[in-house]
């Protein structure tokens, strides 16, 4: 029985990261156009640019999850959110900023298929 609820926690705490990762670019725009010289376009860009991995991985999403395993594949789709994000933080150059945008968003993806 413990093992269903601590599954539990675990999604919705996953679940709840995905969410806020998706929604933080929106909410810290203005110091992200500050520090970057982007404009509300390029903004836009960069918050939809998450879904973008979806395009290629949400059909093989469950094949990949059904060969590695769903731990293994959730474990590694956390990871590649967290990647991301530190990616993000760790440099103010606009092709970082895209690609650490990129591999979290490949990981929100995997997370949801799964």
């Amino acid at each position: 029985m413990p093992s269903r609820w601590t599954i539990l926690a675990v999604l919705f705490v996953a679940r709840a990261a995905f969410a806020f990762q998706f929604g933080s670019v929106g909410a810290v725009a203005p110091q992200l156009s500050q520090s970057l010289g982007a404009s509300l376009a390029d903004i836009g860009i960069l918050i939809g640019i998450y879904f973008a991995p979806g395009v290629l991985l949400a059909f093989p999403g469950g094949a990949i999850g059904r060969r590695y395993g769903d731990k293994a594949t959730v474990l590694a789709a956390i990871l590649a959110m967290l990647a991301g994000e530190l990616l993000m933080t760790s440099s103010a150059s606009w092709s970082v900023q895209i690609a650490g945008r990129l591999i979290a968003g490949t990981g929100g993806i995997l997370l949801s298929v799964l």
